[in-house]
């Protein structure tokens, strides 16, 4: 188990949870911004699907990033929802951009930054 967890700390899977969140916000902008009408229909409420893409998203990048620097991958997330949904308004898609979508948004990238915390104090104790 314990090389299990040194090598989730390597720099190489820290290195792929940066291109792996970088294909993430690529799928996040692309579901932001086209019509609602062609959405898949996952069966969550709005909500949790925003909660649950900024929590791998968030999770992605502060993993990447590191310990050291959980806050600005948090932030880095929560700003990236911010933008898509002014977006949303500006795309002229019929999508209409929410508080509530954002708050979603902080609320799942603050569990993704703490459960990459704890995944890296985890490996770095070991």
């Amino acid at each position: 188990m314990s090389q299990l967890l040194s090598f989730l700390a390597s720099p190489i899977v820290r290195r792929i949870a940066g291109i792996t969140s970088l294909l993430v916000a690529v799928a996040i902008a692309i579901l932001s911004l086209v019509p609602g009408q062609d959405l898949p229909d996952v069966h969550l409420s709005d909500k949790a699907e925003h909660a649950i893409a900024y929590m791998v998203l968030a999770g992605l990048i502060c993993f990447w990033l590191g310990r050291e620097r959980i806050i600005r991958g948090t932030i880095v997330a929560v700003g990236y929802g911010v933008v898509l949904e002014i977006a949303q308004a500006l795309a002229g898609t019929g999508r209409t951009p929410s508080l509530l979508d954002a708050g979603a948004n902080l609320l799942g990238a603050c569990i993704g930054a703490a459960l990459a915390w704890t995944a890296l104090a985890i490996a770095r104790a070991r």
